[in-house]
């Protein structure tokens, strides 16, 4: 076993060794910490991390792996991330631990659970061992209860417990509500706030809603919809006919919209031209 005392953390490294069996005079006059050339493999690797008062704050670990340089090379990762009330699991493939950085990369089938009910999947994800941080550049995602989001890019922090999708977002909400806006998606759980930017469009049972922005607020005992704001040249199409406003307010305990800000209703003749039939019937 392996100790390295290191700014703020303690480091505990366990492993099986093999060594390269490179000829000694091959080795002469190499930098090991930094050459970039295989300096060994091990048939297995765990690491823990640690505060300064012994606490575990992450583990990581690999069935085999391989150092070069002051990076080790990972395969079937496996990685736990303690916060103060959430436990985060992460696996991949493959990674790369980034000593220097306190950074792990995740590559190849990347799955991070919470015991908080939500999994985020992508290919590739960069995570920090000091912010609790998860970011990605390529498609990811993201379920959880009663909900299901897409996008590109993004991020998620356990510790201070917001999520952000950076483009070309598509979220399913149960039962039959889509929501689709070019981006950035944030959502705060701590306020339990989500908002949805750019080209926002909602599309239920009961028609379609677009907007520059839409703010969704959840009640904290429930977790189900509370209030829902759209601002921003919003549109809220029912058939043929729509309303056009600059803001719109929608509450689930009333069940009522109240549009804001010069709202005008625009009826389709042919919808008119029906409703009068039917009041003359």
């Amino acid at each position: 076993m392996v100790v390295v005392a290191a700014a703020g953390s303690l480091w505990m490294c366990r492993g099986y060794f093999l060594t390269d069996n490179k000829p000694a005079e091959e080795k002469a006059g190499e930098d090991i910490m930094g050459s970039g050339a295989l300096e060994q493999k091990m048939l297995s690797f765990t690491i823990d991390g640690r505060s300064p008062k012994g606490a575990r704050q992450w583990h990581l670990e690999g069935n085999s792996a391989e150092i070069v340089g002051q990076d080790i090379h990972l395969n079937d990762l496996v990685a736990v991330a303690y916060g103060e009330d959430t436990i985060v699991n992460l696996t991949s493939d493959k990674g790369v631990y980034r000593k220097k950085k306190g950074e792990v990369e995740l590559v190849g089938n990347v799955e991070v659970t919470s015991d908080g009910g939500f999994t985020l999947k992508t290919e590739k994800a960069m995570w920090s061992q000091e912010t609790k941080e998860i970011s990605t550049d390529v498609l990811v995602n993201i379920t959880g209860k009663g909900m299901e989001a897409v996008g590109t890019g993004g991020m998620a922090n356990s510790d201070e417990k917001k999520a952000r999708l950076d483009r070309d977002v598509s979220v399913s909400l149960e039962p039959d509500t889509q929501v689709d806006c070019t981006g950035p998606l944030e959502v705060d759980y701590n306020a339990n706030i989500a908002v949805f930017r750019d080209d926002v469009e909602v599309e239920d049972k009961d028609g379609k809603l677009f907007a520059d922005k839409l703010t969704v607020e959840f009640d904290p005992e429930s977790r189900k919809l509370a209030r829902v704001t759209a601002e921003g040249n919003v549109k809220v199409k029912r058939g043929k006919s729509y309303t056009i406003s600059e803001k719109a307010v929608y509450t689930e305990s009333t069940k009522s919209a109240q549009l804001l800000g010069k709202p005008r209703i625009i009826i389709d003749p042919e919808e008119l031209s029906d409703f009068d039939k039917l009041g003359k019937s």
